[in-house]
């Protein structure tokens, strides 16, 4: 599979679509930016919806791979937590909101396919976090774990799609930040927030 060729090309479309619009780029321009024919892009794609529809997919798989490793690295359920959002900060700063909008609108079942794996994706992280949290000790044993991951979903996809905020992935960082700032101290035994204020503290030489 890594050496499947139509990688390469759902990578160069995905970057053609983020930076001229998922409406502005046709089949020529990609043919184009990958200097090659149509008629052999066409043995990969049946048509324009079929490759942005397997390049959204791509990237989904290949960004919640990163997502999923990257989080894993750290065993203490507050310091993954801090890393997931940094790792939603790159992708709005890379990606934005300018690919979702145009996609709901123009390519719908697509659409529909990415929102579902997402919800699913990071409503189990959720959940290994906060079970993973509990088990050291860090968050509190009497939370409901599904109600909470399903709170910290729908805050989180609230912020990143918020169409009222623009495109400046600024703000929108700024608020997820303080938005899990909110949730650690909601779910946090006396330990979790003793962590928290150790890792909110100058760190002095």
């Amino acid at each position: 599979m890594e050496n499947d060729p139509r990688h390469s090309i759902l990578t160069r479309a995905m970057e053609l679509f983020q930076r001229f619009g998922l409406r502005a780029v046709n089949m020529d321009d990609v043919s184009r930016e990958l200097a090659m024919s149509k008629k052999t892009l066409y043995t990969f794609f049946s048509n324009k919806s079929d490759l942005v529809d397997q390049a959204a997919k791509y990237l989904f798989a290949v960004k919640s791979k990163q997502f999923i490793e990257q989080a894993s690295i750290f065993e203490n359920a507050i310091d993954e937590l801090f890393e997931v959002q940094r790792i939603q900060q790159e992708v709005l700063k890379n990606y934005g909101t300018r690919l979702l909008f145009p996609l709901k609108k123009y390519h719908p079942e697509t659409y529909d396919w990415v929102m579902h794996a997402r919800r699913t994706m990071m409503i189990q992280a959720t959940t290994k976090n906060l079970e993973r949290g509990i088990q050291q000790k860090l968050f509190r044993e009497d939370l409901q774990i599904a109600h909470v991951a399903l709170i910290r979903y729908n805050t989180m996809v609230g912020i990143m799609e918020d169409p009222d905020m623009g495109d400046d992935p600024g703000p929108r960082g700024e608020l997820l930040h303080y938005s899990l700032l909110m949730h650690i101290r909601s779910i946090a035994t006396a330990q979790g927030l003793a962590y928290l204020q150790e890792l909110q503290s100058p760190k002095t030489k």
